[in-house]
């Protein structure tokens, strides 16, 4: 989960910055239309996928011994 939100934070919110650079994401290509928007979104449901991964791992990691 961890990498998936990763690739989705980089995809949105990169999404906002190439444009600047005069090139574009294959994958996001089919939501020009719908920029800036669309990449805000994916941004911000990969960082809630990086938080609740992060969240589960900490609550799987044992309690640290005394």
């Amino acid at each position: 989960m961890v990498s998936l939100g990763i690739l989705l934070v980089v995809l949105g919110f990169g999404s906002l910055i190439v444009p600047m650079l005069d090139i574009q994401f294959t994958l996001m290509s089919f939501l020009d239309d719908y920029q800036p928007w669309a990449g805000v979104a994916l941004g911000v449901i990969g960082l809630g996928l990086l938080g609740w991964a992060m969240s589960q791992r900490r609550e799987a990691a044992p309690p640290p011994a005394a």
